[in-house]
C-alpha cells in the first residue's frame, strides 16, 4: 500500500473545489481518475463534476444538484440519503488553505501511480521490455497536478495581485491587532515563520495567545503547542484573555501610562478591564467564540522530548483521524525542543537546524508558524530589543520572516505597559515598534498602542 494517505478531510476539501472552481476542475480533469478515491459516493461525484465540464467548461457549482437528481434516479432512497449527506457535509466546508490541499492531492496521485507503476514494471523488465518499462516509470513520475508542479510561468501571467492594494489585504491571514504595527505590514501571512524574541518572563508566550485569539476571531485553525506549561495552564490563558469579549466577565482595575518619545508619563489613568474567571463566564465566552467557526487544539510535550519530526508526524495524525488542518502553528518554542543532528554538532548549529525545519514546515503545508526565542540577560530590562539580542545563534533572525521583539522591563511592568519591535522582516519595513497596555495577572494586552518613533538598532546599547 502507498505510504502516502489522503484524509477524509482533504477528499472533501478536493470536492469541494472541484465544484466550486472551474480553475482547479480543469487541472484535476487532466491528471486524477476518480478511482483513486476509496469512496464510491466520491467517485460518482468526480465524475459527475467531469462530465458537466467536459459539456459546459467550467465548475458546476448550484448546477451538480440537477446533475445529481438525474444521476440518483435508479437509486434507493437510503442510497440517495448518502449522496445527499455526503455533499452536505461538503457544502459546510470553507477552504482556508487551497494549496496545501492541491500538494497533498498530488502527493496521494503520486503515490497510487508509484505503487501501480512499480508491478507492471516488474514484469515488464522480467519480459525484456526495457525501453517500455522507462517509458513507463517516466509517465509515473510526471503524474500529479500541474498546479502544483510546473510553478510560476513569469512570462505567462499578467501582472500579480499584489499590485493593487485590495489583493495585497486579502493575503493577509491575521492581524497582530496592533495598529502601528499592522499599518506598516498589514498583518501575517501563510508559509511565513515568525519568531518572538523576548527576555525571561518578557510576555512571549502572551504574545502567542494573543496573536492566536486573533485568528480565532476570524474563523481560522489554530494548533498551540507547548513545552513549558500545561496544557491547562495554557488554556486557562486563553479564557483570560478571551475574557473581554463578553459581558458578562469579571472586573479588574488596571492602571495606565501615556508616554513620550522621551520616555516622561504625560497621563495616568485607571480603567476597569474584563477578564474571565468563573466558570459561568467561561461558558459564555467559548459559545460565543465557537460561532466564529474556528478551532483550537493545545497539545503540552514534556520539555526536551519533542523533535520537529514529531511535530510532522502530529500534523499528519490530525489532518488523517481528526480532519483538523491548521492554518496557524504556534510551537512554545523550538530551543526547548530535543534538538536535531548529533549531540556531536554544537547547539548553535542543531538550533539553527531546527528553525530551518520550522520554515520547512510552514512552506511545505502553506501555514504561519510562530515560535518564541529567549533574548540574551543584558536584554533583561531594555526597552527596545535588537538582532543583537537573539540568544545562542543570530542565524535565528536570518531564518524567520518576521522577528518581533517584545519588552517588559521592571518599572514598564510596574505600570502596566510594554514594548513591541519590528526587529527583522524578510520582505517590508523593520525597526518600528509602539508602546502598549498590559495586565498579564488579569491575561490582557491593550491593542491600544502609541507609536515609537524610528531610532537606529544600536541606541539601546
Amino acid at each position: 500500500m502507498a505510504e502516502t494517505v489522503i484524509s477524509q478531510r482533504t477528499q472533501d476539501s478536493f470536492v469541494y473545489l472541484l465544484i466550486s472552481d472551474s480553475k482547479f476542475l480543469q487541472m484535476a480533469r487532466k491528471g486524477i481518475n476518480p478511482s483513486y478515491f476509496s469512496s464510491q459516493i466520491t467517485e460518482d461525484i468526480v465524475n459527475l463534476c467531469y462530465r458537466y465540464y467536459d459539456q459546459f467548461r467550467q465548475a458546476p457549482e448550484t448546477h451538480l444538484l440537477d446533475e445529481l437528481v438525474r444521476f440518483l434516479k435508479s437509486k434507493t432512497e437510503d442510497e440517495k440519503n448518502l449522496y445527499i449527506d455526503y455533499l452536505k457535509r461538503v457544502e459546510k466546508l470553507e477552504i482556508h488553505n487551497r494549496a496545501y490541499v492541491v500538494r497533498r492531492v498530488s502527493e496521494f496521485i503520486k503515490a497510487r501511480e508509484f505503487e501501480s507503476s512499480a508491478i507492471e514494471f516488474v514484469k515488464l523488465v522480467e519480459e525484456g521490455k526495457f525501453k517500455e518499462g522507462e517509458r513507463l516509470m517516466l509517465k509515473a513520475l510526471r503524474m500529479g497536478l500541474p498546479e502544483e508542479t510546473i510553478g510560476l510561468k513569469y512570462f505567462a501571467r499578467s501582472l500579480p495581485g499584489y499590485y493593487g492594494s485590495a489583493t495585497k489585504i486579502q493575503e493577509i491571514m491575521v492581524p497582530t491587532g496592533f495598529s502601528i504595527i499592522d499599518e506598516r505590514i498589514r498583518g501575517l501571512r501563510r508559509s511565513q515563520l515568525v519568531c518572538i524574541l523576548g527576555p525571561f518572563k518578557g510576555g512571549k508566550s502572551w504574545m502567542c495567545n494573543h496573536i492566536a485569539k486573533e485568528a480565532l476571531m476570524k474563523g481560522l485553525r489554530v494548533l498551540h503547542i507547548s513545552h513549558e506549561m500545561t496544557e491547562d495552564e495554557v488554556e486557562m490563558r486563553y479564557d483570560m484573555m478571551l475574557g473581554g469579549l463578553t459581558s458578562g466577565a469579571s472586573r479588574e482595575e488596571v492602571t495606565f501610562e501615556d508616554i513620550n518619545e522621551r520616555g516622561f508619563v504625560t497621563r495616568t489613568w485607571s480603567e476597569q478591564v474584563e477578564t474571565v474567571f468563573s466558570p459561568n463566564d467561561v461558558k459564555t465566552i467559548r459559545k460565543k467564540m465557537k460561532k466564529f467557526g474556528g478551532e483550537l487544539i493545545i497539545r503540552k510535550y514534556p520539555m526536551g522530548t519533542c523533535t520537529m519530526e514529531e511535530i510532522d508526524r502530529y500534523l499528519d495524525f490530525l489532518e488523517t483521524y481528526e480532519g483538523f488542518l491548521p492554518d496557524i502553528l504556534i510551537n512554545d518554542y523550538v530551543e526547548v525542543m530535543e534538538m536535531p543532528l548529533s549531540k556531536s554538532f554544537a547547539t548553535r548549529d542543531r538550533i539553527n537546524q531546527a528553525y530551518i525545519d520550522s520554515k520547512r514546515i510552514a512552506d511545505q503545508r502553506n501555514i504561519l508558524v510562530i515560535t518564541v526565542s529567549q533574548a540574551v540577560r543584558g536584554a533583561l530590562n531594555k526597552t527596545r530589543l535588537t538582532l543583537q539580542d537573539f540568544a545562542e545563534d543570530i542565524r535565528k533572525a536570518g531564518n524567520v520572516d518576521i522577528a518581533f521583539g517584545i519588552s517588559r522591563p521592571d518599572e514598564a511592568s510596574r505600570v502596566n505597559r510594554g514594548t513591541l519591535y519590528v526587529i527583522a522582516n524578510r520582505t517590508g519595513p523593520q525597526n518600528f515598534g509602539c508602546m502598549f497596555s498590559s495586565n498579564l495577572a488579569v491575561g490582557q494586552l491593550c491593542t491600544n498602542c502609541w507609536a515609537i518613533r524610528e531610532v537606529e538598532q544600536d541606541n539601546d546599547e
